[in-house]
């Protein structure tokens, strides 16, 4: 993999975790407590398992992109 598709593979990792974490409002409104908060942790664990499997992976084989992806994230609230 070259460092562009390692940008866009995490670029596509930070959308699939907002798309998840946006849900949980809607849940949080339409689920009992125990509900929500079963599916909070399941959205949670989705979560860090995009982080560990894709952009974790990226970032070890591109260390530059962590900084570049905090700079982004610094100045445009996200890395997109």
């Amino acid at each position: 993999m070259d460092i562009e598709i390692a940008r866009h593979l995490i670029r596509t990792a930070f959308r699939s975790s907002g798309e998840l974490s946006a849900l949980l409002p809607l849940l949080k409104e339409h689920c009992g407590t125990e509900e929500y908060k079963n599916y909070a942790q399941g959205v949670a664990a989705a979560i860090h398992g995009i982080n560990i499997a894709l952009i974790d992976k990226a970032t070890a084989s591109f260390p530059e992109l962590e900084s570049e992806m905090e700079s982004y994230i610094a100045k445009y609230g996200r890395y997109l």
